[in-house]
């Protein structure tokens, strides 16, 4: 006969149980954080003509001919800007880039559609959440993506979908675009030796720069006027990790977005073709945006990053259900959601600021 379990056991064992039944994955996000993008929509509201012209531009690429409001006169309801409806509609462009991939990149587009669910639960912020367990496979999906830009690094400059060719053109930036050249030569010498050249590495599209940190002590040239000296730094599979993550996703927003850039970010020199307009610089002479207001759109969507990175950090270290136990994939975690954050804000932030300047005035911000 089998022996019974120990009376003291039991209650230990209901507590396990209802543990294991009772935890998610899904961090709620609503009602914890402030992003902005609820004052963007809120401020449009009782302005519909406004309104239809910030769903409008949310729905595309910013490099794209603003689209038309629909026909006041349509029967069709107009939406308003802060429903779920709308919402949705300014993750479209991520849409139509993972249907391009999965057009040139069959075997690999499919995996986006994880981070396609992601976008659609975190972007309206009555009901924004965050599920770990997707945003885990989103990192394993850019660690493949990376290691497939070093097998057929020739054959992506040469055909391949914009995203691709923006993500190699990012991870080489990371990486210094590391060429060779020779040197001078010197009198009386047999042999001409050869110098290693390193950029400063990546640049967002805000002018950040990211570089990879085992790089050796170098000159790098940061114009052909000037130059400087790093050391190199500790390569840490934290850093890396989290960097390489958040390559992966400036790549995939920027080609969905194409948010203006500021002049010398990598995003302007990703290679195209003749179907292809080159990605949109900032034009100080024809803004579509003030400078002041593209400095409240880049603080904004910084403050939205830091929020985000904050809260997934706390909550996937230490002792809660989320709790992951492990350095490494905790900081690409936290990384992760907050560029995800950042970048849906520079989207919507620059719409804002775009519609509402188009009618001769900037709203300041409560």
């Amino acid at each position: 006969m089998m022996n019974r379990l120990p009376y003291f056991l039991l209650p230990l064992l209901a507590i396990l149980f209802i543990q294991a039944g009772c935890s998610s994955s899904v961090l709620e996000l609503h009602g914890q954080l402030d992003l902005h993008r609820g004052d963007f929509r809120q401020k449009l509201a009782d302005k519909k003509e406004l309104a239809e012209k910030f769903l409008a531009c949310t729905r595309q690429a910013h490099d794209e001919q603003l689209s038309e409001p629909r026909d006041s006169g349509a029967s069709l309801e107009p939406l308003s800007p802060d429903s779920p409806e709308a919402h949705a509609i300014s993750v479209r462009p991520l849409g139509i880039v993972i249907d391009a991939i999965r057009r040139r990149h069959h075997e690999k587009g499919a995996s986006l559609s994880i981070l396609a669910d992601i976008l659609t639960e975190m972007a309206n912020d009555e009901t924004a959440r965050l599920d770990l367990d997707k945003l885990t496979q989103v990192i394993d999906m850019a660690r493949r993506w990376h290691g497939h830009l070093g097998l057929d690094e020739d054959q992506l400059e040469r055909d391949s979908s914009r995203f691709a060719r923006t993500l190699l053109t990012y991870n080489k930036a990371y990486f210094g675009d590391l060429s060779f050249t020779a040197r001078s030569a010197s009198t009386g010498s047999s042999h001409r030796g050869i110098v290693k050249v390193v950029s400063k590495g990546f640049v967002d599209r805000s002018g950040n720069v990211l570089l990879f940190p085992g790089i050796s002590a170098e000159i790098i040239e940061v114009s052909p006027a000037k130059s400087l000296r790093v050391s190199a730094g500790t390569v840490d599979s934290q850093r890396v990790s989290a960097d390489l993550t958040r390559i992966f996703l400036e790549a995939f927003f920027d080609t969905a977005f194409r948010v203006p850039a500021v002049h010398g970010a990598t995003a302007l020199q990703v290679g195209g073709n003749s179907q292809e307009s080159p990605y949109p610089e900032f034009d100080a002479d024809h803004p579509a945006i003030s400078l002041e207001a593209l400095a409240r759109v880049t603080r904004d969507s910084w403050r939205a990053e830091a929020a985000v990175t904050s809260l997934v950090g706390r909550t996937v270290r230490g002792g809660s259900l989320f709790g992951a136990n492990n350095e490494t994939l905790a900081a690409t975690l936290e990384t992760a959601a907050g560029v995800i954050a950042k970048k849906l804000v520079e989207h919507e932030g620059f719409c804002y600021y775009k519609v509402a300047q188009g009618r001769g005035s900037l709203e300041s911000r409560p």
